[in-house]
């Protein structure tokens, strides 16, 4: 479990960074394009394939922290075996919509592959790669949702460790 950590939290640091690099770049072109008239090439559409990579994969670090928006009003009210069960069934939903997340993300990024789809970009960027970034996050977080599964059931329903 301390492996899975440590790489979710080194994908977070490298996540952090990259937006660090997006912002730096959405300065640049907003400077380009206001004191010399002269945007930079595919700004645009590449802070739009970054900021895709940006948003999936964090999903699975914010449920790692459990920073994702939860009913506690409610569910701190339940009984424990309550709770439990609504805990089983929140994470057995969210990885039904995470694994067809997964599915059709993987095929929409095969079938852009395949076709070399390209964005409307002043300079080439493969359509491809922000698709990717769908599947990859989807995997990852539905990854942790089972680990999640199989921790409720081995503390008898109390919260799963991180």
């Amino acid at each position: 479990m301390r492996k899975i950590l440590s790489f979710h939290r080194g994908l977070a640091t490298a996540l952090g960074l990259l937006v660090i690099v997006l912002t730096i770049l959405i300065v640049v072109d907003v400077s380009g394009r206001f004191f010399f008239n002269k945007p930079l090439k595919g700004g645009v559409e590449i802070s739009r394939a970054v900021l895709a990579w940006i948003l999936f994969l964090s999903l699975a670090y914010g449920l790692i922290q459990r920073a994702h928006v939860r009913v506690t009003l409610i569910t701190m009210r339940l009984k424990p075996r309550l709770h439990f069960m609504a805990e089983v069934f929140t994470a057995l939903v969210s990885l039904l919509f995470f694994g067809f997340g997964f599915y059709s993300g993987w095929e929409q990024f095969k079938l852009s592959f395949v076709v070399g789809e390209e964005m409307a970009a002043p300079i080439w960027i493969p359509f491809w790669l922000p698709k990717l970034a769908l599947p990859i996050g989807c995997f990852l977080i539905g990854a942790h949702l089972i680990i999640d599964l199989v921790s409720h059931f081995q503390n008898a329903g109390g919260e799963p460790k991180p």
